[in-house]
């Protein structure tokens, strides 16, 4: 009877030990699976950090090259000016030729070719520059002060206006031209202008005296 009790406990206990045995198994892989899990999300974490790092090189790189693009469109537009300046000049000395042909034929054939000449300059230098697109505005209106520096204008719909003035600003008194302190208050002005450096500088200035407003009434 002792006996057949004994044999009939042995079951349970293999069955106890094997319960063990699948628990601590069981165990076993949830950790891993969480080691696992814990190693995906710091590789994702360490990819999001270099990724950042590599954005913030970019935007500084394209920072240097927008410096560097706007100083090339302030050199482009100081360029455009004395273009304008040289094209003007050219145009009175082919008028004055044609006044003073018989006087001054040889000084005016050798100061044709010099313009000549620096115009095809000009062209060449804008044909090794990298175009740049700036906006020109127009204005008109009266004159308010003006000296060799700045011109002041009251217009219509700009209100009052301070264009810077420079060395390659074109300046043209009733067709001729002129120079900034030719100009006085109460003139009828037409500027074009580009905003550079945050300065509003005039390109060309085009004056319309009183007398020759007289003289000439609009249409």
């Amino acid at each position: 009877m002792r006996r057949m009790w004994w044999l009939a406990t042995i079951p349970a206990l293999a069955l106890g030990c094997a319960t063990g045995s699948s628990s601590n198994q069981k165990m076993s892989e949830s950790t891993k699976s969480q080691t696992q899990a814990q190693q995906a999300l710091q590789k994702a974490a360490d990819a999001q950090k270099q990724a950042l790092q590599e954005q913030q090189k970019a935007e500084q790189l394209q920072q240097e090259v927008t410096q560097k693009q706007k100083a090339l469109a302030d050199s482009q537009a100081r360029l455009t000016a004395q273009r304008a300046k040289a094209e003007q000049s050219q145009r009175d000395a082919q008028r004055l030729s044609a006044e003073a042909q018989k006087e001054a034929q040889a000084q005016q054939q050798q100061a044709t070719q010099q313009q000549r000449s620096e115009a095809r300059q000009d062209q060449q230098m804008t044909q090794q520059n990298q175009q740049a697109y700036m906006q020109t505005k127009n204005v008109r209106g009266q004159a308010l002060s003006a000296s060799k520096d700045e011109l002041v204008l009251r217009s219509s719909d700009q209100g009052d206006l301070r264009l810077k003035l420079n060395d390659s600003t074109s300046v043209t008194v009733d067709g001729r031209m002129g120079s900034p302190d030719q100009i006085t208050a109460g003139q009828d002005v037409r500027a074009s202008y580009q905003v550079i450096d945050g300065q509003p500088t005039a390109l060309k200035i085009e004056v319309q005296s009183s007398q020759s407003s007289t003289s000439n009434p609009k249409q």
